[in-house]
């Protein structure tokens, strides 16, 4: 009786790039008293964009205004 033969491969993931723009994107934003779900930190950066139809709300992102922290997380 013969086995089947097989191999398993592998393949690399591509690098993508930050849709958002990544760091600059978060430059000249505002910032308001949330809690950061990470560090308790009672501030942090927003910005609003239209991510899905126009008949639907806009999502807030938030970023905590630690440096140490960073935290970047969206509204629910």
């Amino acid at each position: 009786m013969q086995l089947p033969v097989s191999s398993r491969m592998y393949l690399q993931r591509k690098q993508v790039d930050d849709v958002m723009g990544g760091e600059d994107s978060w430059k000249n934003v505002d910032s308001t008293e949330v809690t950061c779900p990470k560090c308790d930190n009672d501030r942090a950066y927003f910005m609003q964009l239209q991510i899905r139809s126009a008949d639907e709300p806009m999502t807030t992102f938030y970023k905590c205004t630690r440096t140490e922290c960073g935290h970047q997380w969206r509204e629910n």
